[in-house]
């Protein structure tokens, strides 16, 4: 009997010496990942289709990062349901850090209107960065009869005021609906499909005002065709003269800043010093000078900038807020 115990008493302990150098092996195998990241491509996934602003801003940023870091950043695009497709792309793949996503308030709305049960931006991503953002300003034509931002809140309060924008339960209808009830006037909403759609419903006479951000009013105010209202930020525009004699919401009592923006996220679950290592790489891409040329040139400068995680993170979260209390207003949730 003492034989056999001896005997079984070997094997077992062979059996855990086993186990335990597997487990090792693995604890090594993943250390050595994190210690060698990158050792290939890092993916960043733009969730909409090549041309749009988005499309526009992550190739520029990859090339920066690309002249800036030892690592190679290819921009990808998976376009479809407003920014879905990208998303649930990126929750597909493995929490490596080998896929990054980019996110604008897009994926924000989607969340709070539970467009996904497949994958939820605020459950299965964390935060890297935001790099930039946009304000949006109210406009009309030169020649509509609406001369200043009195003008339209007197209007608002005895006539119904139509308002010119991208797309249905987006950013921009969002963001109408926000203005219209904290400045007590009656405003619909109007989508188009596009931009220049918008812009040409406004010329045109279709709407009495149209809600774009800053960057794609500026050449309009230049030549004279529209006349920029109100901008929905805290701060007046002083880099842009036909900018600095507008009245901001906030001069105007109304607590509205809903605007665009754009930033990084990537999978719950990416080893620690890995997302450091992309956070580094993001911050000092964006702290290079040809970075903040392209930001000077394309008037990305003008709002909020950089937010590191913790800042983004609270960001989407208040974002999340706001954007909860507005849908419950159009009662589309």
């Amino acid at each position: 009997m003492g034989k056999k115990k001896s005997i079984i008493l070997i094997v077992l302990t062979l059996l855990l010496a086993s186990c335990s150098a597997k487990g090792d092996t693995k604890s090594k195998d993943e250390k050595n990942e994190v210690d060698n990241f990158p050792k290939k491509t890092i993916n960043i996934v733009i969730p909409f289709g090549e041309g749009s602003a988005s499309d526009s801003f992550v190739r520029q940023y990859s090339q920066v990062l690309n002249k800036n870091s030892n690592a190679n950043f290819q921009p990808v695009n998976k376009d479809g349901s407003g920014g879905l497709i990208g998303m649930l792309h990126t929750y597909q793949q493995n929490n490596d850090g080998y896929n990054i996503l980019e996110i604008t308030p897009s994926q924000v709305i989607s969340d709070n209107l539970n467009k996904s049960k497949e994958v939820k931006l605020l459950d299965d991503f964390e935060p890297l960065a935001q790099i930039q953002s946009d304000i949006y300003v109210l406009s009309v034509s030169q020649d509509s009869p609406i001369k200043n931002y009195d003008d339209l809140i007197e209007k608002g309060k005895k006539d119904k005021i139509t308002v010119g924008g991208a797309g249905s339960t987006g950013l921009d209808d969002f963001a109408t609906n926000d203005f219209s009830k904290k400045a007590g006037i009656d405003m619909r909403f109007t989508p188009y499909t596009s931009g220049s759609e918008v812009k040409a419903a406004a010329l045109g006479g279709e709407v009495d005002v149209y809600l774009d951000k800053v960057v794609n009013v500026v050449d309009y105010a230049k030549s004279k065709k529209v006349r920029p209202l109100v901008i929905f930020n805290d701060e007046r525009i002083d880099e842009i003269p036909e900018f600095e004699s507008v009245p901001t919401t906030k001069e105007k009592g109304l607590d509205v800043d809903i605007g665009s923006w754009r930033g990084f996220v990537v999978k719950k679950g990416v080893p620690e010093d890995v997302k450091k290592d992309l956070n580094k790489k993001i911050k000092d891409a964006y702290e290079t000078e040809e970075y903040k040329k392209y930001a000077s040139d394309n008037l990305v400068d003008i709002g909020e900038g950089y937010l590191g995680p913790d800042e983004f993170g609270k960001k989407l979260n208040k974002e999340y807020e706001k954007f909860d209390e507005i849908a419950e207003d159009l009662d589309i949730k």
